[in-house]
């Protein structure tokens, strides 16, 4: 079998050489090794029956998994136990605790999000009054964000499907904003062979080009002392230390110095040379990049005039069952809006009126579900979430009969309920609702897009 590292394109293969010097050939070993399997535990979600193996050092809740098990058949992780990150990104999390104050509520931006591994980790990290927006801008990629934070269970995130440059419209409104910006995906070529015959040397200086338009059409909406975290998973000079010296030329930047134990094999950058790489010879995780700026002036904001966007209106309303569904109602500002019952953290309302009138929301805070004659009929967001009721009645199912209910196979045929409303769980966490008519019929409420298609009844 012919190793991945020799159908690389020989102008990249002479170009990591050079940067690697000696550490070229330990490199080349690297990458005809198996890539590591890592996951990143929920904190909010924890559980015992989730196999620990070794962990990461940055981060956590990171976890390595000593083989790749099936993720599609396992019920904790469609009930958002954990979630299956690569290593070297969760690294985040050490940049995280040293550049921003995490006791404080904080106004972040995730610039391209999907699939949603660092808005997960964002969210972990951040109080529960934090405003998270996790945006991305390709549709199909966006309904995966939203589904992975749906799983992940928490309230205080808004989705956004937003070209960068509309972020211009909120002068000095984020504390933080991360940019994991599109790239070359050089570090990802162990995993992902196939990214090899996508690359090209004009590639890599387009997609150096657009990471500079991302970057400056965003960095206006940083605020004042804010924080900016760039990210690539690529090895690509151009793609990362030169776009660094670039944003630092146009914007008064300070590099972040984080503090990082040599045993961990994390390359650390210079003053002229910025970030921290991660190369797979050196540690167990994939090619990847990453530095932290902080504005260091004040910012002069200009006053910008939006018009509001179409179809926003929102009826502001009280709902007697509201406290029946959640855990503490009082937390919310709940709205109506063409029958769909949405529950925003009270803290986050009128970011929530600012967003939704200049950008394009694709969900915010907590979708509860539809009332349809004063009843609520509840979304699965709800089921998944950290804040529903333990009022609610529960239906704790078995490995087997999680999967079934996952396949939208029945699992009524050793069950006797009475008719209701049931919230299924496995291991006390929530995956779905169960409706038992009086006529004794079950129907399966989980999402019919969600679910898992290749099981076989028992």
């Amino acid at each position: 079998m012919t190793s991945p590292i020799l159908q690389l394109p020989i102008a990249l293969q002479n170009r990591l050489a050079d940067q690697l010097g000696l550490g070229f050939k330990s490199f080349v070993s690297a990458m005809t090794t198996k890539a590591p399997v890592s996951i990143r535990l929920n904190p909010n979600k924890l559980s015992d029956s989730i196999h620990h193996g070794e962990a990461i050092p940055w981060s956590s809740q990171g976890r390595y998994l000593e083989s790749r098990p099936g993720f599609t058949h396992d019920p904790l992780f469609h009930a958002g136990a954990y979630y299956v990150q690569e290593a070297s990104s969760m690294f985040l999390e050490h940049i995280l605790k040293a550049a921003i104050d995490l006791d404080k509520n904080q106004r972040v931006l995730d610039l391209s999000a999907a699939p949603g591994g660092k808005s997960t980790l964002l969210q972990s990290m951040l109080t529960k009054d934090s405003l998270l927006v996790a945006n991305e801008i390709i549709s199909s990629r966006n309904k995966v964000l939203k589904q992975n934070l749906t799983r992940w269970g928490g309230d205080n995130h808004m989705v956004t499907q937003s070209d960068p440059k509309y972020f211009n419209k909120l002068p000095g409104f984020f504390d933080l904003i991360v940019v994991d910006a599109p790239c070359s995906g050089e570090g990802l070529m162990r995993k992902e062979p196939s990214a090899m015959n996508e690359w090209s040397e004009e590639n890599v200086m387009l997609c150096a080009s657009r990471q500079k338009r991302i970057l400056a059409d965003v960095m206006p909406a940083l605020a004042s002392d804010g924080v900016i975290i760039y990210s690539t998973c690529t090895f690509s000079t151009l793609e990362n230390e030169d776009n660094m010296k670039w944003l630092q030329t146009q914007y008064d930047l300070d590099p972040i110095q984080i503090p990082i134990p040599e045993s961990w094999g994390v390359v650390i950058g210079t003053t002229e040379n910025p970030g921290y790489r991660f190369f797979p010879h050196l540690l167990k995780g994939e090619g990847f990049y990453i530095a932290a700026f902080k504005q260091k002036r004040k910012q002069v904001l200009p006053q910008v005039k939006v018009k509001p966007r179409r179809n926003t209106k929102t009826r502001r309303s009280d709902f007697s069952a509201d406290s029946n569904w959640l855990t503490n109602s009082d937390r919310y500002v709940f709205i109506t809006r063409e029958q769909h019952r949405i529950a925003i953290p009270r803290l986050l309302y009128d970011d929530y009126l600012k967003l939704n009138q200049m950008l394009r929301l694709t969900s915010s805070g907590l979708y509860m579900g539809k009332v349809y004659h004063g009843k609520l009929k509840p979304s699965p967001e709800l089921a998944l979430s950290q804040y529903v009721s333990l009022k609610q009645p529960r239906l704790e199912v078995s490995v087997e009969q999680a999967l079934d209910y996952l396949s939208h196979i029945d699992i009524g045929r050793d069950l006797y309920l009475g008719p209701g409303l049931y919230l299924v769980s496995f291991h006390g966490f929530g995956l779905g609702w169960l409706h038992v008519l009086t006529t004794g019929q079950i129907r399966n409420k989980y999402p019919a897009a969600w679910r898992i298609l290749h099981r076989n009844p028992r």
